[in-house]
């Protein structure tokens, strides 16, 4: 499971055929840098912004290029998210895909094939996630980071390339992790797109180690928008589904 909870399927996909064919060699990771002051000021927007919202909901359009087998996915979808852990990411066109986290254990409904698929990522006894950020599980959210998590994690430097390219005037962010970094093994770049009004990404990038890149839009953002708690369970499945359980270790 990889970082941005917008390409969570793509990071399965990309791990399985990394499994099937064998991965790329990892890139080196970034020494220490600090930041430009014009980085800080939009990490310190996008962190005021942050503690702002209790949801965020969102449509998002998908793409996977897996450039070393020259085939490129694409695909449509929905995210809703309530602080501080409650995640629904779902794939809306064919085939239909849905993932719920409810703070505990991830759910994973694959209507193709009817199966339920159940990731516990924490045992009962445990206390449940207390945030999607960076570092504290595998799939943090875009939105509502904190710049000391994201400087912790990642060398961070405005894009002026992407910048001059972009009609919407968005300002760009491009992360390098840092070496020790549990993301280091498995990114070489991310790059942000961050919304002047909202100061919210509106567009994430990911170079991974095994040469894919993920490019996931978001459209439509709304925040503060009531969601039903009842959409952060377990997903409701006919009883002639497949069940497939995977424990976490310690049980």
């Amino acid at each position: 499971m990889r970082w941005l909870t917008g390409i969570l399927a793509g990071a399965w996909t990309v791990a399985a055929c990394a499994a099937a064919h064998g991965a790329a060699p990892p890139v080196p990771a970034a020494e220490s840098k600090p930041p430009a002051a014009d980085v800080v000021e939009v990490l310190d927007r996008m962190d005021a912004a942050g503690k702002k919202f209790k949801t965020v909901c969102a449509t998002f359009d998908y793409e996977l290029n897996q450039t070393l087998y020259e085939d490129i996915q694409k695909r449509k979808g929905k995210l809703a998210y309530r602080t501080p852990n409650l995640l629904r990411f779902e794939f809306t066109d064919r085939p239909r895909e849905t993932f719920v986290f409810d703070g505990r254990i991830l759910y994973h409904k694959k209507d193709p094939t009817k199966q339920l698929i159940i990731w516990e990522l924490r045992l009962p006894d445990e206390p449940a996630v207390e945030s999607f950020e960076i570092g504290k599980i595998p799939f943090p959210l875009p939105f509502g980071q904190k710049k000391a998590a994201v400087l912790k994690h990642f060398n961070v430097t405005r894009s002026t390339a992407e910048e001059a390219k972009d009609k919407a005037k968005r300002q760009v962010l491009a992360l390098v992790p840092k070496k020790g970094t549990g993301l280091a093994k498995d990114y070489t770049r991310i790059l942000l797109w961050i919304d002047a009004k909202q100061n919210l990404p509106t567009r994430a990038r990911l170079h991974d180690t095994s040469e894919n890149i993920t490019t996931v839009d978001f459209h439509h953002v709304e925040t503060n928008k009531h969601l039903n708690a009842d959409q952060f369970t377990r997903p409701k499945v006919p009883d002639d589904w497949e069940v497939v359980m995977h424990a976490k270790e310690g049980r």
